[in-house]
């Protein structure tokens, strides 16, 4: 099921769970969660808003310079995965906060897996000085 606003798509299954995604905020998922509800008991479901979970956030950033993936790969190896005919990013498994980072050699980042934002300003802070030793000339 989809709603333009906030715009996001909710899978709904049998068991009564609902999976909703797309959301931009924090409070946007929560409102959107609400009106997926009011849409199923106005269609005759015996529906209720009761556990309200955020099980990842997934954001993007670009740290504008490129970055030594092979380097990073190779001094960063108990965390990172790097098969470049594969998947053109580096796969970076942070432990604490446990946060997992697609780097890609223009700078650009995805960052997820965080269930807080605080998670993800954190992750964050640790991989930039990282980021910056790999940092092509």
């Amino acid at each position: 099921m989809r709603i333009r606003e906030p715009k996001t798509t909710a899978l709904i299954f049998a068991s009564g769970k609902m999976v909703v995604t797309g959301a931009k905020s924090e409070h946007d998922v929560k409102l959107a969660s609400r009106k997926y509800t009011r849409v199923l008991k106005k269609l005759g479901f015996n529906t209720k808003f009761t556990v309200f979970k955020i099980q990842n956030i997934v954001t993007s950033c670009d740290i504008k310079f490129p970055v030594r993936l092979e380097g990073l790969a190779n001094r960063h190896h108990m965390f990172s995965s790097y098969e470049p005919e594969l998947f053109p990013g580096l796969i970076y498994r942070m432990m604490k906060p446990k946060v997992v980072l697609l780097i890609f050699v223009s700078g650009k980042l995805v960052l997820t897996g965080a269930k807080v934002r605080e998670e993800l300003y954190q992750a964050f802070e640790l991989i930039y000085p990282v980021l910056s030793d790999f940092r092509k000339t």
